[in-house]
């Protein structure tokens, strides 16, 4: 796994903790009833994976124990060909498609496109931004106080009225970008673009140069506007579920 990939997945493992995390052989074994989200609860293999039958049966015993299905996170996915093969032919299928992407923190500037909206953050995940999330479409995580500090929750409004919403969290030196949404009637109108440039001024002064974020492969809107905005790949990686 490159530098950059690597630092990634570990920056995202830090940024979105899991309740219990179990390292085994180099595997990352984690599971979270309070977050419910694929990362915080599937296992991230290591770099290499020298015996995937014998490491799959540790990751399925853990899973076992915790009465749920096991789940692995194939990350990079170029790079782990012979664990995703067995994988599938083990009955794991494959769910969630999806490509990291990364950019500097170099490119915020103040934006042009939206300065109408007014961005706020705050500093934990309070009642306003759980409505404000819900209120454009998007889907609340339970027990978001789990994430550490340092962690903002912006909310963008026009007029009073929350119109975007978005998490940025930072750890050695990255930020990851969470929760990103924009109601329906208000999008390309430059509002996550707003949201990104507020979220990445203030990862700045919290000691983070550059941004990551995950998008999912079917979201090519979302990717484009990324694009737009400097983020280019890091890799891609996808789930198997049993």
């Amino acid at each position: 796994m490159g530098s950059v990939e690597l630092e990634i997945e570990q920056a995202a493992v830090d940024t979105w903790p899991a309740a219990t995390v179990e390292r085994v052989d180099g595997w990352l074994l984690r599971h979270c009833e309070q977050l419910n989200r694929k990362r915080s609860n599937s296992a991230l293999p290591p770099e290499v994976v020298a015996d995937p039958a014998a490491a799959v049966e540790r990751v399925e015993s853990f899973y076992a124990a915790r009465s749920i299905a096991p789940i692995v996170q194939v990350s990079p996915l170029d790079q782990h060909a012979e664990l995703d093969a067995f994988l599938a032919g083990r009955g794991y299928r494959a769910i969630a498609p999806t490509v990291a992407m990364f950019a500097d923190c170099a490119w915020i500037e103040p934006g042009t496109s939206a300065e109408s909206f007014e961005v706020r953050l705050e500093s934990s995940p309070r009642p306003s931004w759980l409505v404000a999330t819900e209120a454009v479409g998007g889907t609340p995580e339970p027990s978001l106080d789990r994430v550490p500090q340092p962690v903002r929750f912006a909310i963008a409004r026009y007029d009073g009225v929350p119109v975007g919403v978005g998490m940025f969290a930072v750890s050695a030196g990255w930020c990851g970008i969470y929760g990103m949404a924009t109601h329906p009637g208000w999008r390309r109108l430059g509002i996550a673009s707003t949201v990104l440039r507020a979220g990445a001024r203030w990862a700045s002064t919290a000691g983070a140069t550059r941004l990551f974020l995950q998008v999912e492969a079917d979201n090519p809107g979302a990717r484009r506007c990324y694009e737009t905005l400097g983020f280019e790949p890091s890799h891609s990686y996808h789930y198997r579920v049993l």
